[in-house]
């Protein structure tokens, strides 16, 4: 009984120890291991957030355990540039407030992110910088660790930035109006006179020397009249604040005193080594001759001074260069087939035969035989040893396929290589003399790469196609020989290097590579191994096939192509050889009056406008109307309108639109009338009527350098051509009118269309 119980008792302990320990062990093994699963679990689900969280309660659990610290330090770098990319695309949408929220949830996340804090600050000048603060977006109050982004003041150094100017001055005249000047004048005169006429102050180099010129300009700008000036007097002009300008006499040397300078700073985005940087650097400052360039390479920027135009050109130059390369994704396919056969067959004889001597009593001393002891040996004394056969039936047959498909992606114009194998040694030596006879070996070792081997240079094409220099090389280990005492790998190697243009997704068949050996070899006792059948009985026989068939594929797959601006496709005027000039189109066109082109307050492009207020029409200094307001005519017949003005003064060119319905109504002509000519001078109209669109823009003008005509008369005649028998109407929809002085003359227009039935 005692020693049932102590069993008993025994069995018990042992239950309760194997308790204990299957209740220690999961303790144990969950310190952070729970947490740690189910941030994976989180992670692969896509909330990068929660993952956190719970890579960070496992660290907290077990702080020694080196996987949870990686896996929560990578985490944390990853949240964070998620949140900072967020914030890069609210800042591209304009929603500046919430793109600070990401940024300081990057900070938050990772507060060793530089990039979040650079951010932060660039955000919060932004928002101080917006006059409205942004709509739609949610308030809340406040709470204790909340932070409201405050809009920083501008430091000192930022407010004295905002005085200084960024470009030159420039010329503002009071005027933009055309004007028209015929002068047969000195130099000075004629350049105070169109600083009189445009409100500049005009001032004169010490050395310009004046001289007669004759200027005879007809509707240009007070900047066109200048030019044209300066070229009759052989002098340039340059503002010297927005209403003074100084004229001086063209000489390099005064070009080069007098021409004002700018300082510009051009980062780069997309350059990739500092070759680029270079070449782009060295190509602008051959191409427009820069005085002071100098490269930025830790800012990867490149800083310019020179003139104005000259550095506007070469900003967009390098903006036109520095644009992304194109990328292409190059799939190789390497296929090898191998197939061996070996066959060995038949028994194989001995070649050799020893006799041995092994007399039974020595007959002499050390084993030697005397003379007269010959006669003792008996043929017990010797014996034969018989050559041994080895027969052989043995037959093998192996197969080996290869299929290796290596991607590669590689920019435009840059060099790829892949190696996919083995690096096997080669031993190298040198025979070193000594103070000896015995020179010293000094052997070392070369790697060779052995498996699959790519180098390879695209060039992608506007076309999407893609020029590739390429080298493939398929090389494998095929034994070891020894040379000089060392082992030396044997090599075989397939190799092709190729150059060709292919079709994104196009594939070619670069090279293929069949090779068949058939080794037979016959070991034996002479004639009999050629005895037919019984040959086997007296030789072996060896039969080795083998065959070896490779084949690359490649095909190029674009996943970039070459960023190109439709601007840079065109042409751009730069000026002179000796004066480089970026010329805008309203510098050389014919300026448009004030008035021209634009409708009169409260008119509309359609027929049946209502006509200007009573208001406007006693501001007005000249009446429009069309005569007769009503016409009835057939279907076919032409009539007559006219268009009169009333209380004009120096009128001397008249600009009209007219609209009316294409399908009832036709433009046929369009004369002049008396008023403008005066009765006896000529008169220039010019007409486009857009018989489609029902639309006719017709322009009358007195010759130049005469004097505008007043009072009242018949300005045009226009023959119209009634289609259909449909009532419509016809209206002069816009109307400008300017002076001898090419002032502009308000017109007020109180009958402005005549209705057809």
């Amino acid at each position: 009984m005692e020693i049932r119980e102590m069993r008993e008792n025994t069995t018990k302990v042992y239950a309760l120890l194997i308790v204990v320990c299957a209740l220690l062990v999961p303790v144990g093994c969950t310190r952070g291991g729970q947490a740690f699963n189910t941030g994976r679990r989180t992670q692969n689900l896509q909330n990068d957030d929660a993952a956190l969280q719970r890579y960070e309660k496992a660290l907290k659990q077990d702080p020694q355990n080196t996987q949870y610290k990686l896996k929560t330090y990578q985490m944390r770098f990853e949240v964070s540039q998620f949140h900072v990319k967020q914030g890069i695309k609210y800042l591209e949408g304009q929603q500046y407030q919430r793109a600070l929220q990401e940024f300081q949830t990057a900070l938050s996340v990772d507060p060793s992110s530089a990039v979040a804090s650079q951010e932060i600050e660039y955000t919060k000048r932004l928002l101080a910088s917006q006059p409205v603060p942004e709509q739609n977006q949610p308030t809340k109050a406040l709470t204790e660790g909340d932070h409201q982004p405050q809009a920083t003041q501008p430091s000192i150094a930022a407010a004295e930035d905002a005085r200084l100017m960024e470009a030159p001055p420039t010329l503002i005249p009071i005027t933009k109006d055309p004007i028209t000047l015929q002068l047969n004048a000195e130099a000075r005169t004629v350049f105070r006179t169109l600083g009189k006429l445009a409100g500049l102050n005009v001032i004169f180099d010490p050395e310009f020397q004046d001289r007669k010129i004759s200027v005879d300009l007809v509707t240009v700008t007070i900047q066109q009249a200048l030019n044209v000036a300066s070229l009759e007097a052989k002098a340039f002009w340059k503002p010297v604040s927005s209403n003074i300008i100084l004229i001086m006499p063209e000489t390099q040397q005064k070009r080069k005193e007098q021409e004002e300078q700018v300082l510009q700073k051009i980062y780069l985005e997309h350059r990739q080594s500092p070759q680029e940087l270079t070449e782009i650097m060295s190509g602008i400052q051959q191409m427009l001759e820069l005085r002071h360039v100098q490269a930025v390479p830790r800012d990867n920027a490149i800083l310019i001074r020179d003139t104005p135009a000259k550095v506007l050109l070469a900003t967009k130059l390098i903006h036109d260069s520095d644009r992304g390369r194109p990328e292409v994704v190059v799939q190789i396919s390497v296929l090898q087939v191998r197939r061996d056969k070996a066959r060995s067959l038949g028994i194989q004889p001995g070649s050799t035969t020893t006799l041995a001597f092994t007399p039974a009593v020595p007959l002499g001393p050390d084993g030697k035989v005397s003379l007269d002891r010959l006669g003792d040996l008996s043929r017990g004394d010797f014996s034969i040893n018989m050559p041994s056969a080895v027969a052989t039936a043995l037959f093998t047959d192996s197969a080996t396929r290869i299929i290796q498909n290596p991607e590669v992606r590689v920019s435009d114009g840059e060099s790829a290589r892949l190696r996919v194998g083995d690096r096997i040694p080669i031993a190298t030596g040198s025979f070193q003399a000594t103070g000896g006879f015995t020179p010293v070996i000094n052997t070392q070792f070369q790697y060779i790469d052995v498996g699959v081997n790519i180098d390879l240079t695209p060039r992608v094409h506007p076309d999407r196609s893609v020029s590739m220099k390429l080298g493939v090389e398929v090389s494998s280990l095929n034994g070891q020989v020894n040379i000089g005492g060392v082992l030396q790998p044997i090599v075989s190697q397939r190799r092709i290097d190729h150059e060709i243009r292919l079709n994104e997704g196009e594939v070619s068949i670069l090279g293929g590579l069949a090779e068949r050996s058939q080794t037979k070899s016959v070991s034996g006792w002479p004639f009999l191994s050629r005895l037919p059948l019984l040959r086997y009985l007296f030789s072996g026989e060896d039969v080795n096939n083998s065959e070896n068939e490779v084949l690359i594929v490649i095909t190029p797959r674009l996943v970039r192509m070459r960023d190109v601006a439709k601007e840079t496709l065109h042409a751009l005027s730069v000026g002179t050889d000796a004066e480089v000039v970026l010329r805008r189109k309203e510098d050389v066109e014919v300026p448009l009056a004030s008035g021209a082109g634009h409708g009169k307050p409260g008119a509309s492009d359609t027929p049946g406008t209502a006509a200007p207020s009573l208001e406007r029409q006693m501001q007005a200094d000249a009446i429009l109307q069309i005569e007769p307001a009503l016409v009835t005519v057939a279907a076919g017949d032409t009539f007559p309108i006219q268009v009169k003005l009333e209380d004009v003064k120096d009128l001397f060119s008249v600009s009209l639109l007219i609209k009316y319905d294409p399908q009832v109504l036709s433009i046929e002509d369009v004369r002049h009338g008396d008023f403008l000519s005066g009765g006896s001078q000529e008169v220039a109209i010019i007409q486009r009527i857009d018989k489609e669109k029902g639309e006719a823009r017709l322009f009358t003008t007195r010759r130049p350098n005469t004097a505008g005509v007043d009072g009242k008369g018949v300005l045009l005649g226009i023959l119209v051509r009634h289609l259909t028998a449909a009532p419509t109407s016809l209206q002069v929809v816009e109307v400008a009118a300017r002076t001898s002085r090419q002032k502009a003359i308000s017109v007020s227009i109180t009958q402005g269309s005549a209705t057809i039935r």
